[in-house]
Formats: C-alpha cells, sequence, structure tokens
C-alpha cells in the first residue's frame, strides 16, 4: 500500500506496522463513492407523503429525501473506509476495547440494565452494561499542511439502531513519539514537523447483543481548514 497525495494540503499516510497488515484495509475514499443503496433506490416522489392530520394534503409536494438538497450535500464532503473486520466482543490489533461505558455516565451509553447478554456468536456476556465501546486503530494518518484539521464524524448518510459512531477532533501532533503520534501502531515514515499529523482512529459504541460487519461505513473524515489554528502555528515557529 501507498501514500496517496490528494491535493496541497492532504497526504494520506499508510501504516506498514507489520502487526496491522493482515487487515489488507483499503485506502480512504470520497463518501461520494459510498451512497447506500437505499437512496440509490430511492424515488424522488412518493404519492402516500401526507400531512400528519391524515387529510391526505400533499406534503412537500410528496417530495423524498432524495431531492433534499442538505442531505445531498452530504455525499460531497469527506473520506470513508468500509470496516475491514467484523467488530465483535473479542479484541483484535485494530478493535481494541479501552474504552468504558462509565466514561459516559450519565448518558444511554452507560445503561445498566442488567445481563447475562448472548452474542451473536453464542456466548453469553455477564457484563452489566448493554453496550461495548471500542477504538478502532485504521492503518492510516492525515499529512495536512498547517492550518489544517481532520474532524471525524459519524458517516451521515445512513444509520442503525444496534450501534453508533463518536464524532471529534485532535490537536496536530499531540504526542510524537519517533515516528509515531501517540503509541497505537509503530510507523516507519518520517514525521516532518512543518505539516500537521492526525491518526485515523475511531470510536463505535454498539450493543452486546450485535456486531458491526465486516464492509460497514461507520466514520467518515472532513479536512477543515482553520484560521485560528494556523495563526497560533505561525506564532509558534
Amino acid at each position: 500500500m501507498q501514500d496517496i497525495r490528494v491535493t496541497d494540503y492532504l497526504t494520506w499516510e499508510y501504516c506498514h506496522d507489520p502487526d496491522i497488515q493482515y487487515l489488507n484495509c483499503p485506502a480512504p475514499d470520497p463518501v461520494f463513492n459510498h451512497i447506500p443503496k437505499w437512496f440509490k433506490d430511492q424515488k424522488a416522489h412518493k404519492e402516500e407523503i401526507v400531512l400528519g392530520d391524515g387529510s391526505g394534503r400533499p406534503f412537500a409536494d410528496k417530495q423524498t429525501i432524495r431531492n433534499c438538497l442538505g442531505f445531498r450535500g452530504l455525499a460531497k464532503i469527506g473520506y470513508t473506509i468500509p470496516l475491514p473486520e467484523p467488530i465483535g466482543g473479542h479484541d483484535t490489533y485494530f478493535s481494541r476495547g479501552r474504552l468504558h461505558p462509565e466514561m459516559l455516565y450519565g448518558t444511554h451509553w452507560a445503561n445498566k440494565p442488567g445481563g447475562p447478554w448472548k452474542e451473536p456468536n453464542g456466548n453469553i456476556d455477564h457484563s452489566p452494561y448493554e453496550y461495548r465501546i471500542k477504538l478502532l486503530h485504521w492503518p492510516w494518518r492525515a499529512r495536512m499542511a498547517k492550518g489544517w484539521r481532520i474532524l471525524i464524524l459519524p458517516y451521515l448518510l445512513d444509520w442503525s439502531t444496534d450501534w453508533a459512531e463518536f464524532a471529534g477532533t485532535v490537536e496536530p501532533n499531540y504526542e510524537i513519539n519517533d515516528n509515531s503520534i501517540g503509541t497505537a501502531l509503530t510507523w516507519t515514515t518520517t514525521i516532518d514537523v512543518q505539516f500537521n499529523y492526525y491518526n485515523l482512529e475511531t470510536v463505535v459504541a454498539f450493543k452486546r447483543t450485535s456486531t458491526i460487519a465486516a464492509g460497514t461505513l461507520t466514520f467518515c473524515a472532513v479536512p477543515i481548514y482553520d484560521p485560528d489554528l494556523l495563526v497560533s502555528q505561525q506564532q509558534n515557529c
């Protein structure tokens, strides 16, 4: 796998850590190339769309979300990668259970309705928590010009009732260890401090009674220009 120069401000670098090569993980790809089937199959108008009062009067000229400019615009931003392996109860080098539901106490992600839970593979999980939370270490990182960030969002064109992706963004070059940012993967590609680096790391929560299938689209990585960050970086040069 080779690095991919996308623009003057973004290059995707591939991690050659030998322990992650089993994934055969594809490169980040524009979201536009991953439109969900339900949207492709949807018609622009539907006769059954009526007002909630049952009067039969058409709502929005009977248009479906197929005609929504805002929703269609989501397909034109960001990059994604289909999951290279299923995400379930066991840990892998890619998918690690380093996060705990109590890190989100006060939200439904930390619900403890009891157990045990029957996993899709038949195993029994006796945890009281309804959800697992895992950190996914994709073997890619973004090398960006100064002033640029990567914003991780959920994949915005589809939804699930069994799992969710969390949004987030980190500071560039937050912890440089030799050629790596952080310690999750071992990198051999040299870091040039004249650029901003961002590991492609995402967080998912999913019910203990479910798995997230390989091939699922979970995230959208959006490049963002931040003029305040650029000013700060120029002042600290």
